[in-house]
């Protein structure tokens, strides 16, 4: 759990048009109300309506998971609360129908922030790093072949895939496509990551959860591959590449009302 703003006197907005429905006019009234500056209203292409100083109390997120990854990328470090105007909508902290009155609950002090530690990808000889707070997800290229992956973890060799891909995905991101794969749903607050095969060619197959400290390196066998990082375009593998995925020690910050935990999300998602 991390320490929410004791006073929330500026804030962002990014709203996806697309199902906006004019939650955001109403947000920006509720928050007039109460002498709250509006500092930055974006639209999903990220494109500011006024100044980006990024000195912001807390992000609200109008929109579904998709909205609230990019937001991430906006407003990098902030708290983000979500307002689930999507399908799925797990990253958010609060339903439209109690925008009013969470609003309020929000600016009283009843913001609970929680630290979700990103996943961190590093190609063989790069010095860039990647980060994922979702998932990175490494797939065949072609739809009529598999990919052929060797996984290693922390330099022992471990198992080799032959699959449609492997998802490794953080605990937030358990509840994403790993989920839908097969994978385990992992409470928020455990430091560990989990990879997930897709519809490995195999009798024996299960996903494997690993440690924060942890580094898994897949090398790439036989044929290219694609690499996704939450649901982002794919980027081309070629054979024979090597990838390392761990934890980060980047977080990103959520907010939830009390109406909106992380197990009664799940129980709301997913039974």
């Amino acid at each position: 759990m991390s320490e929410a703003p004791e006073t929330i006197r500026r804030v962002g907005i990014v709203a996806n048009p697309k199902v906006d429905d004019g939650h955001s006019e109403r947000l920006v009234e509720i928050l007039g109300e109460r002498g709250v500056e509006v500092e930055r209203l974006t639209e999903p292409t990220g494109t500011p309506t006024g100044d980006r100083d990024g000195n912001l109390d807390l992000v609200f997120v109008l929109g579904g998971d998709g909205t609230m990854l990019r937001a991430s990328r906006m407003y990098p470090g902030r708290v983000l609360l979500g307002v689930n105007l999507g399908t799925v909508g797990f990253m958010s902290g609060m339903r439209p129908e109690d925008l009013d009155s969470g609003v309020e609950k929000v600016l009283d002090g009843a913001l609970h922030v929680q630290e979700y530690r990103m996943l961190e990808i590093r190609m063989e000889g790069e010095d860039e790093v990647r980060t994922a707070i979702n998932d990175a997800v490494l797939l065949k290229e072609r739809p009529h072949q598999i990919a052929s992956v060797d996984v290693a973890v922390n330099g022992e060799d471990l198992v080799s895939y032959q699959c449609d891909g492997l998802i490794a995905a953080t605990p937030l991101g358990s509840t994403a496509y790993a989920l839908s794969a097969g994978g385990p749903l992992i409470s928020g607050d455990v430091a560990c990551f989990v990879i997930v095969p897709i519809a490995p060619h195999s009798l024996v197959s299960r996903p494997l959860v690993l440690g924060g400290e942890q580094v898994v390196e897949l090398r790439i066998k036989e044929r290219n591959a694609l690499l996704s990082l939450d649901g982002g375009d794919p980027e081309q593998i070629p054979a024979g590449e090597h990838l390392s995925v761990g934890l980060s020690h980047e977080s990103v910050r959520i907010g939830r009302t009390d109406e909106w935990t992380w197990w009664r999300a799940v129980r709301r998602t997913f039974l």
